[in-house]
């Protein structure tokens, strides 16, 4: 016996390690499978947060952030923002840059910051 595994010391080891893994998947496997009880993910916002950033609260209602999100909320025509973006597309700009200029005014969406822009979807278009 001693014979044996003084020449396949290599070998016993290599099945050894390779057994020692396998087991220790298929046990984790097997506790994943047991302690499958997936929890909903709620994601929540104050209130006045929402307020600055021209997102109405119904749209919020039952946790429901990602329609909120998918629907640019417009300013009317008389009140403008800081920045701009169009109902058309999804890139928002300067007032001053070339692109905006290009935009029909029934078609202007304002944004009071950056950060309102991005969390309806937008992002920076090139000057």
């Amino acid at each position: 016996m001693r014979a044996f595994i003084a020449r396949h010391t290599k070998t016993l080891f290599a099945f050894t390690g390779a057994l020692a893994v396998i087991l220790a998947f298929y046990t984790g496997y097997l506790e994943g499978k047991q302690s499958n009880t997936m929890q909903p993910v709620t994601l929540s916002c104050k209130d006045n947060v929402l307020d600055k950033l021209s997102i109405p609260v119904e749209a919020l209602a039952n946790g429901v952030v990602a329609h909120a999100a998918a629907a640019p909320v417009p300013v009317p025509g008389t009140a403008k923002g800081k920045y701009m973006g169009s109902k058309n597309s999804t890139k928002y700009y300067l007032p001053t840059c070339s692109a905006a200029k290009r935009i029909k005014p029934e078609n202007y969406i304002w944004f009071s910051t950056e950060e309102d822009a991005r969390l309806q979807g937008y992002t920076p278009g090139k000057c």
